[in-house]
């Protein structure tokens, strides 16, 4: 049985036989002279509500498999650590290793594992212990300046190219070459995020200059990356969403 397969029969077996409740989002939003963190329903950033303030900047957030869990990549203190979903605290775990710096971070949600990109086309996998990255693939073509990491249930990873000039979403292959899913329709993607239960890929666009302040939220198709926005919300965001891969896998196997 391949390694992941395995993985998801463990999961499907030992995670917990109750719903986490209405499943929230959380991310930290950028301000004009403020930064927070803030939850809300997903799909629904109109009923955010803010969890606590956090000064420091974060270059991304995401759940460990079990949701139970918060990472966050710290570009102010260039540390790896955990946001207190109750305050919106964040505490360190680790000082990140290598060359500055962390500008996407996505969590696999069946193996735990941490990837991250650099600002290059690059997909590092990030080791909680150390600190340290080890360079997985290319994520996007060469020259890119990936933005945004997400990861499904099944394995499938995508990057958004955070380059306004060329802002495609590719399909990221760890063991190959990146393939181009498509355009959204929107440039400098903040965020990209699974909902487990669906499957459904939100993301956040920013598009900063000509006295922009907020932020695009918006469904990809994960076909084409076409983009359909939900809303528009003041501020910038990164952004994870707080549920597991359990449902989705049972109603595979129930199906």
């Amino acid at each position: 049985m391949p390694v992941r397969s395995l993985l998801v029969c463990l999961f499907v077996l030992l995670a917990p036989k109750h719903a986490l409740g209405a499943d929230q989002a959380f991310a930290q939003n950028f301000l004009a002279g403020s930064k927070q963190i803030v939850r809300f329903p997903v799909g629904d950033p109109a009923a955010m509500t803010v969890v606590g303030p956090l000064a420091d900047t974060l270059s991304g957030m995401d759940f460990n498999p079990g949701a139970s869990v918060l990472w966050a990549v710290n570009f102010t203190s260039q540390t790896l650590g955990t946001v207190n979903l109750a305050s919106g605290a964040y505490t360190p775990s680790v000082t990140l290793q290598d060359p500055c710096c962390i500008t996407a971070f996505t969590v696999d949600p069946v193996g735990g594992t941490l990837y991250v990109s650099r600002g290059d086309e690059f997909v590092y996998s990030l080791d909680p212990a150390t600190g340290q990255t080890i360079k997985q693939a290319a994520g996007a073509p060469a020259g890119a300046q990936i933005s945004a990491l997400a990861m499904d249930c099944s394995g499938r990873m995508f990057a958004a190219n955070g380059d306004p000039n060329a802002a495609n979403v590719y399909d990221v292959d760890l063991g190959g070459s990146p393939t181009l899913v498509g355009f959204p329709g929107y440039a400098s993607a903040t965020s990209l995020e699974f909902d487990n239960d669906t499957g459904t890929l939100y993301g956040w666009f920013f598009a900063s200059g000509m006295g922009n302040t907020a932020s695009t939220h918006a469904t990809l198709d994960t076909s084409t990356a076409q983009a359909t926005p939900l809303a528009q919300i003041e501020g910038k965001f990164r952004m994870a969403v707080r549920n597991t891969c359990f449902r989705i896998f049972t109603d595979d196997f129930d199906g």
